[in-house]
């Protein structure tokens, strides 16, 4: 997973400190092991004011259920 991060961040390791995409799955993972409490609980406090995804990061866009 933290392979992945530096990917991301094209090698930079001080980026993947700074990282701000806590919509990403991998984010409390980026320092390459278990995320402390705090991590998890930010996360949590980020995603209880943010209920809808991030832009772009929706799997289904612009997609109408008919009623069939």
């Amino acid at each position: 997973m933290r392979k992945k991060c530096l990917d991301c961040t094209a090698g930079s390791l001080k980026e993947v400190r700074l990282c701000p995409v806590v919509e990403c799955a991998l984010y409390p993972y980026r320092f390459g092991k278990r995320p402390t409490q705090a991590i998890v609980d930010t996360i949590n406090d980020y995603y209880e004011k943010n209920p809808e995804p991030a832009r772009g990061l929706s799997p289904r866009k612009h997609i109408v259920a008919s009623d069939d």
